[in-house]
């Protein structure tokens, strides 16, 4: 049985009710096994999954990107076989390097910063399939008081000034000072020594380097009331 499959049983013809709640997910780096076991628990609850980018790259586990990508794509195919009210999937800045690399006839500068970044280049045909679908994730999502982003945005700027690479790679300054901006972001990209959650007002950090520390983040907001409630998934990575 695939990872597909397995889920798929689990949370067959599972009543719901839809509602504002939102799930935000953290960088997942090819954690298949991380991520089908920090989403499970949220089947069935008819929130919104919104994941933060950075699918791919630096797997622990074997095949763990082809994994979670497919996991991915077939959640937001079918959110409501799940008891989901949706899945959005925002793009990150290795989702980014990755494309740059398919562009390429022959493996050169992209192909190279990819890999020198993590990148697996048994991965790259697998990939090839989901290129369309890689190039038409969002930079960012807006859900009430709560903006999505990957990497967060350049302070004193308006939403509609911000640069595509500030969304995908920034950290200084957007790490120093508040944004500006109405909302509070939720925002991965960058992890912390102790791969801790940042709470400030401005903004909430959920990257906690999951390839490495073998927790995924999942935050769970409600856009409606501004109140959020952080959750991790600690465990052995295994291959799936």
């Amino acid at each position: 049985m695939n990872q597909i499959e397995c889920l798929s049983r689990q949370t067959a013809e599972q009543p719901f009710r839809r509602n504002s709640t939102v799930v935000a997910i953290g960088d997942i780096h090819g954690c298949a096994t991380l991520l089908r076991d920090t989403i499970r628990p949220h089947f069935g609850s008819g929130a919104e999954l919104i994941l933060l980018g950075d699918l791919i790259d630096r797997s622990p586990e074997a095949d763990g990107d082809r994994k979670v990508i497919e996991l991915v794509r077939e959640l937001q195919t079918n959110p409501g076989a799940y008891g989901l009210s949706g899945v959005t999937v925002l793009r990150g800045n290795h989702e980014q390097m990755l494309l740059d690399a398919l562009t390429e006839d022959e493996p050169g500068e992209a192909t190279d910063l990819w890999q020198w970044n993590g990148g697996d280049p048994s991965f790259l045909e697998t990939a090839q399939e989901h290129q369309d679908w890689l190039g038409t994730l969002p930079l960012y999502a807006i859900r009430g008081r709560y903006l999505f982003v990957h990497a967060g945005v350049r302070p004193g700027l308006d939403l509609e000034d911000q640069q595509e690479d500030d969304l995908l790679w920034i950290r200084r300054p957007f790490l120093q000072k508040p944004h500006g901006l109405p909302y509070t972001v939720i925002h991965g990209h960058t992890f912390k020594s102790d791969y801790s959650i940042t709470r400030l007002p401005h903004r909430i950090g959920i990257d906690t380097g999951a390839f490495i520390s073998g927790k995924l983040t999942a935050l769970i907001l409600d856009p409606t009331a501004g109140d959020y409630q952080g959750t991790g998934n600690a465990r052995d990575l295994e291959p799936a």
